[in-house]
């Protein structure tokens, strides 16, 4: 087993549902993060539990706690008002920044980043959870079969046993600007369920409709690929989809301070959660095309392991900028975070 212990970095929102999966994990695999956040009582428990340093704080103050770390991984929501401080406390001091937000503006503004992330001598990596490393990573799969296609649809089936209040906020912030699509290189806005559809997947046949996910800004920058659209299974019959979920952004918009607020117990991972699964199809201007389905295990675990092998590949590598996982480290990342291909369906 590797050890990273002589090469600290901070965990910012470690007591959160995912935080405190990834601290598992980064203890588990040799290193010793300092755990961060805003709850002192179970940031305290936390840090016992696992004999890790821990620091308290708001993110508007986490420029004193970087001065003896190498990284940062931000996993507190929302990112819209997290996000911002944090990366530019990493810029200021010169450490590298992950995060794990599926958000379309916190990766836009990562991957802005670009050039002062390098001058600086820093790596900053956005969105390096699920599902935005396997999807990508999958992306960079199948458009490396097919270096000249033009059209990428990516679908993720999340496997998980509920969402954690962050996720939840998350997600109805994000629904609340309405549908996002990518075409001839810009971010079109799209009426939500318009293009639900039916598909066979390795768990039979869903229901998945296009979403405003940072996956629309990451394998962009991954691929180059001009035309993407990024969906999500929903729970409901194409043409329900495609008449309930116009309203979405009004309800989302309503509902989205009450999700923040939401602290009912946050669901653990069981024997009966069923699988995640991410599929991409790259497609050429003529017609041919490549597609592959990856089986990534359940979601939060997923993000866990992803994360963690993102920091250690982070702290291996020169510095690269701002720029995506699979951009950086190809697809293998990946793969090695528990996923498997699977035939395409």
């Amino acid at each position: 087993m590797p050890t990273f212990a002589s090469e600290p970095w901070l965990l910012y929102g470690a007591t959160g549902r995912t935080g405190t999966l990834i601290a598992e994990e980064a203890a588990a695999r040799g290193h010793r993060p300092v755990l961060a956040g805003r709850d002192r009582d179970r940031l305290r428990d936390l840090a016992e539990r696992l004999e890790l340093p821990w620091v308290v704080g708001e993110t508007v103050d986490i420029r004193r706690m970087v001065d003896d770390v190498q990284l940062v991984l931000l996993t507190a929501s929302p990112f819209e008002t997290t996000a911002p401080p944090v990366l530019r406390a990493c810029l200021d001091a010169g450490v590298h920044y992950l995060d794990i937000a599926n958000d379309i503006a916190v990766a836009t503004a990562t991957l802005a980043a670009r050039d002062e992330a390098r001058e600086r001598g820093i790596t900053a990596l956005p969105a390096v959870g699920f599902g935005t490393v396997a999807s990508d990573g999958l992306a960079c799969y199948v458009t490396e079969q097919l270096p000249d296609a033009i059209d990428l649809e990516l679908a993720i089936l999340a496997g998980t046993d509920g969402s954690s209040p962050g996720a939840r906020a998350s997600n109805m912030s994000a629904l609340a600007r309405g549908g996002r699509i990518r075409r001839g290189g810009r971010l079109v806005r799209t009426r939500l369920g318009a293009q639900a559809r039916r598909q066979q997947t390795p768990m039979g046949a869903r229901t998945f409709v296009p979403v405003p996910t940072a996956d629309l800004v990451v394998s962009a920058h991954t691929t180059g690929i001009q035309n993407i659209t990024a969906s999500r299974a929903v729970p409901l019959p194409s043409p329900v989809a495609k008449l309930v979920m116009p309203a979405l952004p009004v309800v989302a918009r309503a509902a989205g301070k009450l999700a923040r607020r939401d602290r009912q117990p946050q669901p653990t991972a069981g024997a009966n959660t069923p699988d995640g699964y991410v599929w991409a199809k790259a497609t050429t201007a003529d017609g041919r095309n490549a597609q592959c389905w990856l089986r990534t295990g359940e979601g939060y675990a997923y993000t866990a392991r992803a994360a963690v092998l993102a920091v250690e590949a982070t702290l291996r590598a020169e510095p690269l900028g701002a720029t995506t996982v699979a951009r950086a480290f190809g697809s293998d990342l990946s793969f090695r975070a528990g996923s498997e291909l699977v035939a395409a369906t």
